[in-house]
């Protein structure tokens, strides 16, 4: 059910950004996020379809790059991409860690004419 709020301030973000940047149709989004995040690509894209109808994102499509979750251990000093945000270390099991990435949500680009 986030994913409805944050889609809809995507398409309002990129009407927003068309405007200011002259832009009539908005072709793609490229759209960066973070595995930590919980966000459902297939969700934000079912709400997308829904919601950019009748504005400059209504031919759009969202290009989606995860972003992984990656840490590092404050015991042993190595740095993991991990799978699951279980945050232990892979190496020495230590929960001394720091969250590098996996937390990022954010439009990269905006293609369109």
């Amino acid at each position: 059910m986030h994913e409805f709020g944050v889609t809809k301030s995507l398409v309002e973000l990129c009407n927003k950004e068309a405007d200011k940047n002259k832009i009539k149709k908005v072709y793609k989004i490229h759209l960066k996020v973070g595995k930590f995040t919980g966000f459902s690509p297939d969700s934000i894209e079912f709400y997308f379809e829904h919601l950019k109808i009748n504005t400059k994102c209504d031919t759009a499509e969202i290009v989606f790059e995860e972003i992984p979750i990656r840490i590092k251990c404050n015991d042993c000093g190595k740095q993991h991409n991990i799978e699951e945000p279980i945050l232990l270390c892979p190496a020495c099991g230590s929960n001394e860690i720091d969250l590098l990435s996996g937390r990022e949500f954010y439009v990269a680009s905006i293609e369109g004419e």
